[in-house]
């Protein structure tokens, strides 16, 4: 196990040293999205049910307020269905991020799903496509890759996942996230993603798992460091920011009991799977476009970074109904946008260089 461990060392430190560079500075806005997973349209098609959605936000929100885009990986789902299939049923998605490339505000990656895109030089733009991206912010890097590069799975058994994909699961309606999502796969691969991030004191910004990731916190473990911070600070503050604070422990904890109380606890209260030791916020991870309750995505604004989710009130009233979230709801339409978490890419870049 410790060679193949090596070898995927290896293949992460040649991934980050040809990564493009990219400087990014205060007024810099991106956007992050991963794992649409685009189909035929059929219903084999993990993407179709999210597909209006996401077209939506793209346009009214992210090209209309100048937003670089970022897709980092497993766009089309070519283990699944061929190119031309993709294509010819999202056309009017591609056209969407032309118009991201033609004002040189379009970034694609490639994941282990769309992999052949690479092998088969198959491109719907005149961009390039890359294997990662490196955004060079005040000295300090944040590497965009897809993520499975950091998998032992995707490294030993590509193809017969490829096969398993398109000749067993897909004939018989699995989605995708059951077969290549196995908990302690996507575990084992955060892990290895946040240990190579916290010993070169980068951040690495990943997708694949399908599970969003800030701080190198799952939501539970946010929670009860938010928690903590906002009680240290509490006693230190003037009483304006006394009962502001209050209120966002209230939330927050309100919130975390919710969590530890829910049925099934597997996913969403596993305690820390990296080490015991303090935390270093050197991993996030932007989920996925093909959520059941929504599309979540990473923003880089102002110098902050966020974890934003989108949701259809129709479909899920979650963040609606928990007090201290602010949903903004786009202009005549059923779709909201929930900043769930934000912070200092200065104040996690200083954590990084002190405690890695």
């Amino acid at each position: 196990m410790r060679v193949h461990e090596n070898k995927l060392d290896k293949s992460l430190t040649k991934l980050f040293q040809e990564a493009p560079n990219l400087t990014i500075t205060d007024h810099d806005k991106i956007v992050i999205f991963s794992d649409l997973h685009m189909g035929d349209g059929g219903k084999q098609d993990d993407f179709l049910p999210n597909s209006d959605f996401f077209k939506y936000i793209l346009e009214q929100y992210y090209l209309k307020n100048h937003f670089r885009l970022i897709l980092n990986g497993d766009i089309e789902e070519l283990q699944k269905f061929s190119f031309k299939q993709i294509s010819e049923r999202w056309c009017d998605l591609y056209k969407l991020f032309e118009r991201f490339a033609k004002t040189k505000s379009f970034l694609k990656i490639v994941g282990n799903h769309d992999h052949e895109l690479l092998s088969k030089k198959l491109s719907y733009l005149k961009t390039p496509l890359y294997h990662s991206v490196k955004l060079n912010y005040h000295n300090n890097q944040i590497v965009v890759f897809h993520g499975h590069q950091a998998s032992l799975v995707m490294e030993r058994f590509h193809f017969l996942c490829t096969i398993i994909l398109k000749y067993l699961a897909g004939p018989v309606g699995i989605k995708n996230y059951s077969v290549s999502h196995d908990s302690t796969i996507k575990f084992n691969t955060e892990r290895r993603v946040y240990n190579y991030a916290r010993d070169h004191k980068i951040v690495s910004l990943i997708g694949h798992t399908h599970r969003p990731l800030f701080e190198s916190l799952a939501k539970i473990e946010y929670l009860k460091f938010k928690i903590e911070q906002y009680c240290r600070d509490y006693s230190s503050a003037d009483e304006a920011n006394q009962v502001k604070l209050a209120a966002k422990i209230k939330k927050f904890h309100e919130e975390l009991r919710y969590l530890s109380t829910k049925k099934n606890k597997r996913n969403s209260s596993r305690s820390s799977l990296y080490n015991s030791d303090l935390m270093v916020p050197c991993i996030f991870n932007s989920g996925c476009v093909i959520g059941k309750k929504g599309i979540t995505a990473i923003e880089i604004t102002d110098g902050n970074i966020a974890l934003v989710h989108w949701f259809d009130r129709r479909k899920s009233q979650k963040y609606l109904d928990y007090n201290g979230y602010i949903p903004v709801q786009m202009e005549g339409s059923e779709y909201f946008r929930v900043v769930l978490k934000e912070d200092d890419l200065s104040y996690i870049f200083a954590r990084i260089n002190l405690l890695a």
